[in-house]
């Protein structure tokens, strides 16, 4: 299949369509960008913005931004055991949907219009007792083969040098599942197309093989700030921010070596990233994000870097 690349550049709520019937993007519905205070129990992390001058201390904003989303559920009501997942198996839940609606979603046809794809699955010891009851760092040790290389490689991203809208979506059986005999964990990657999954249409490997590298960029409206988590293409140069690095702090097993600590490690990585991306000699802007304690609790271990769109372009082609 082939893609049109000479219709106009699509808005932040638009999403690449492929010509004929091969995997293609659902355009979504037109949404705003507006911020908000995080709800009780977000994970936060903190940001810290490099600006020319003395912007520096008026952007530094709250952040609220999960790349990986481990997925669990309350008690439920009995249900009837279903076979454990299988890779390649896709499914059509929304980023607003209940650990319920998750765990307990139907398979669909890949070949139709869904939200997510499973890349890895396992099953769990009886040991690990219900999922919702079982801590974090438990959880999170399971789930280790769920990274951000391994979901890279199953999409052919592997070669890639920024950081992708994929993400991925960590899913256990609800404790309803669980009393029922299901004993599986599986890990989806979906796509961001703003604060959405976006819908697609045939597998996700297909759709990378098929689109230009670049229309999988992450990018920001504006400066990043408490809506990053949102995820949108990068299609506004002189506005948008692009995701350029993002960087382990920290394995599973590691304790929260303090704020300070983490502020500082997250800067420099993200001062030396950003200096590649940049025609300025004395000046240049970046902005780094890093994991509050809470966070780090909650499995967030990495440090963000982002890059105004504009002077990524400028540096990075012709």
């Amino acid at each position: 299949m082939t893609l049109s690349l000479s219709v106009p550049a699509i808005g932040h709520n638009q999403f690449l369509v492929a010509d004929g019937t091969g995997p293609r993007l659902i355009r979504a519905r037109r949404r705003s960008y507006n911020g908000r205070r995080l709800d009780q129990g977000e994970s936060r992390v903190r940001t810290f913005p490099y600006f020319p001058l003395s912007r520096a201390a008026a952007l530094t904003a709250g952040l609220a931004l999960v790349v990986s989303t481990v997925i669990t559920a309350p008690a439920a009501r009995a249900v009837t055991p279903q076979a454990p997942p299988a890779t390649n198996t896709c499914y059509d839940y929304r980023s607003s949907s209940s650990e319920d609606q998750t765990a307990a979603a139907v398979a669909v046809a890949c070949e139709g219009e869904h939200t997510a794809q499973t890349f890895y699955t396992r099953s769990l010891p009886e040991s690990f007792g219900i999922p919702a009851l079982a801590g974090a760092k438990k959880r999170l040790k399971v789930a280790k083969p769920c990274t951000t290389d391994a979901m890279n490689a199953y999409l052919g991203l592997s070669e890639t040098t920024i950081p992708s809208r994929f993400q991925i979506v960590t899913v256990f059986p609800t404790a309803g599942q669980w009393n029922a005999g299901e004993r599986w964990m599986r890990c989806d990657v979906v796509l961001r197309g703003g604060k959405e999954f976006t819908r697609l249409s045939g597998g996700a490997p297909q759709l990378v093989a098929s689109t230009p590298r670049e229309q999988f960029h992450f990018c920001t409206p504006s400066v990043p700030g408490n809506r990053t988590k949102a995820a949108y293409p990068c299609t506004k140069p002189k506005k948008n921010w692009i995701m350029v690095a993002e960087r382990d702090l920290g394995a599973i097993g590691k304790k929260f070596p303090g704020t300070r600590s983490v502020e500082r490690k997250a800067k420099r990585i993200c001062q030396r990233v950003g200096n590649r991306y940049t025609e300025r000699k004395k000046f240049y802007p970046w902005w780094a994000i890093w994991p509050t304690r809470a966070g780090w609790k909650e499995g967030d271990r990495t440090a963000q870097c982002f890059v105004p769109y504009e002077q990524f372009v400028k540096t990075t082609t012709g």
